[in-house]
């Protein structure tokens, strides 16, 4: 089985025709009710997703739309999960048929394959700069959680096994807690910095 790609995406768009078009489309598809397979939007939207070599491999589950009419400010949000990497080039492709519109932003994390990316250009949406991925005890299980800043992920790490960053640099810490040795080999704290494009 593959591994999994989280990514949240938020499009923005000044005028409602394109971004109703797209939003009407997946509630169609089902994404209101938590899930709509991705090759059904591209069929949908007559993008031949082989010939292209777009990935198409996963569905959203989560999907809602924020609109500003008196403004004309539209914000259509949800999250995919996809096999292996980011879906973004299906959506591109979308915003294509419809005008060139949106703006794209998105956070895409796959620990496994070590993508932690995010396009922001305004930092509006996803301005956190780290992502820790830890499991078993002292830790929650399998949890994935984003952070304002590394710093506040090392202290995180810290106040739960008690020991302090000391002369350590931001760098020398990460890779200490990164390396760290628990008694349990099934434990793991990792923090991840996001890669902004």
């Amino acid at each position: 089985m593959a591994n999994l790609c989280d990514t949240q995406f938020i499009i923005t768009c000044g005028s409602k025709e394109p971004i109703m078009n797209l939003w009407e489309s997946m509630k169609e598809l089902g994404a209101e009710k938590g899930y709509m397979p991705l090759h059904q939007l591209a069929e949908h939207y007559g993008i031949d997703y082989e010939k292209k070599c777009i990935s198409v491999r996963g569905h959203v589950y989560w999907a809602d739309i924020e609109a500003n009419e008196e403004d004309d400010l539209y914000k259509l949000s949800f999250d995919v999960e996809s096999a292996w990497s980011p879906t973004i080039e299906l959506f591109e492709e979308i915003d294509s048929k419809l005008g060139e519109l949106f703006n794209i932003h998105y956070r895409a994390i796959e620990c496994g394959c070590d993508i932690f990316i995010v396009h922001d250009p305004t930092y509006s949406f996803f301005p956190e700069e780290a992502c820790v991925s830890s499991s078993g005890n002292p830790f929650e299980d399998c949890l994935e959680d984003c952070f304002d800043t590394v710093a506040d992920a090392i202290n995180h790490w810290s106040s739960i096994m008690g020991i302090s960053q000391g002369n350590r640099t931001e760098d020398e810490m990460l890779d200490y807690i990164n390396g760290f040795e628990y008694d349990d080999e099934n434990t793991y704290f990792y923090i991840n910095r996001f890669v902004f494009e």
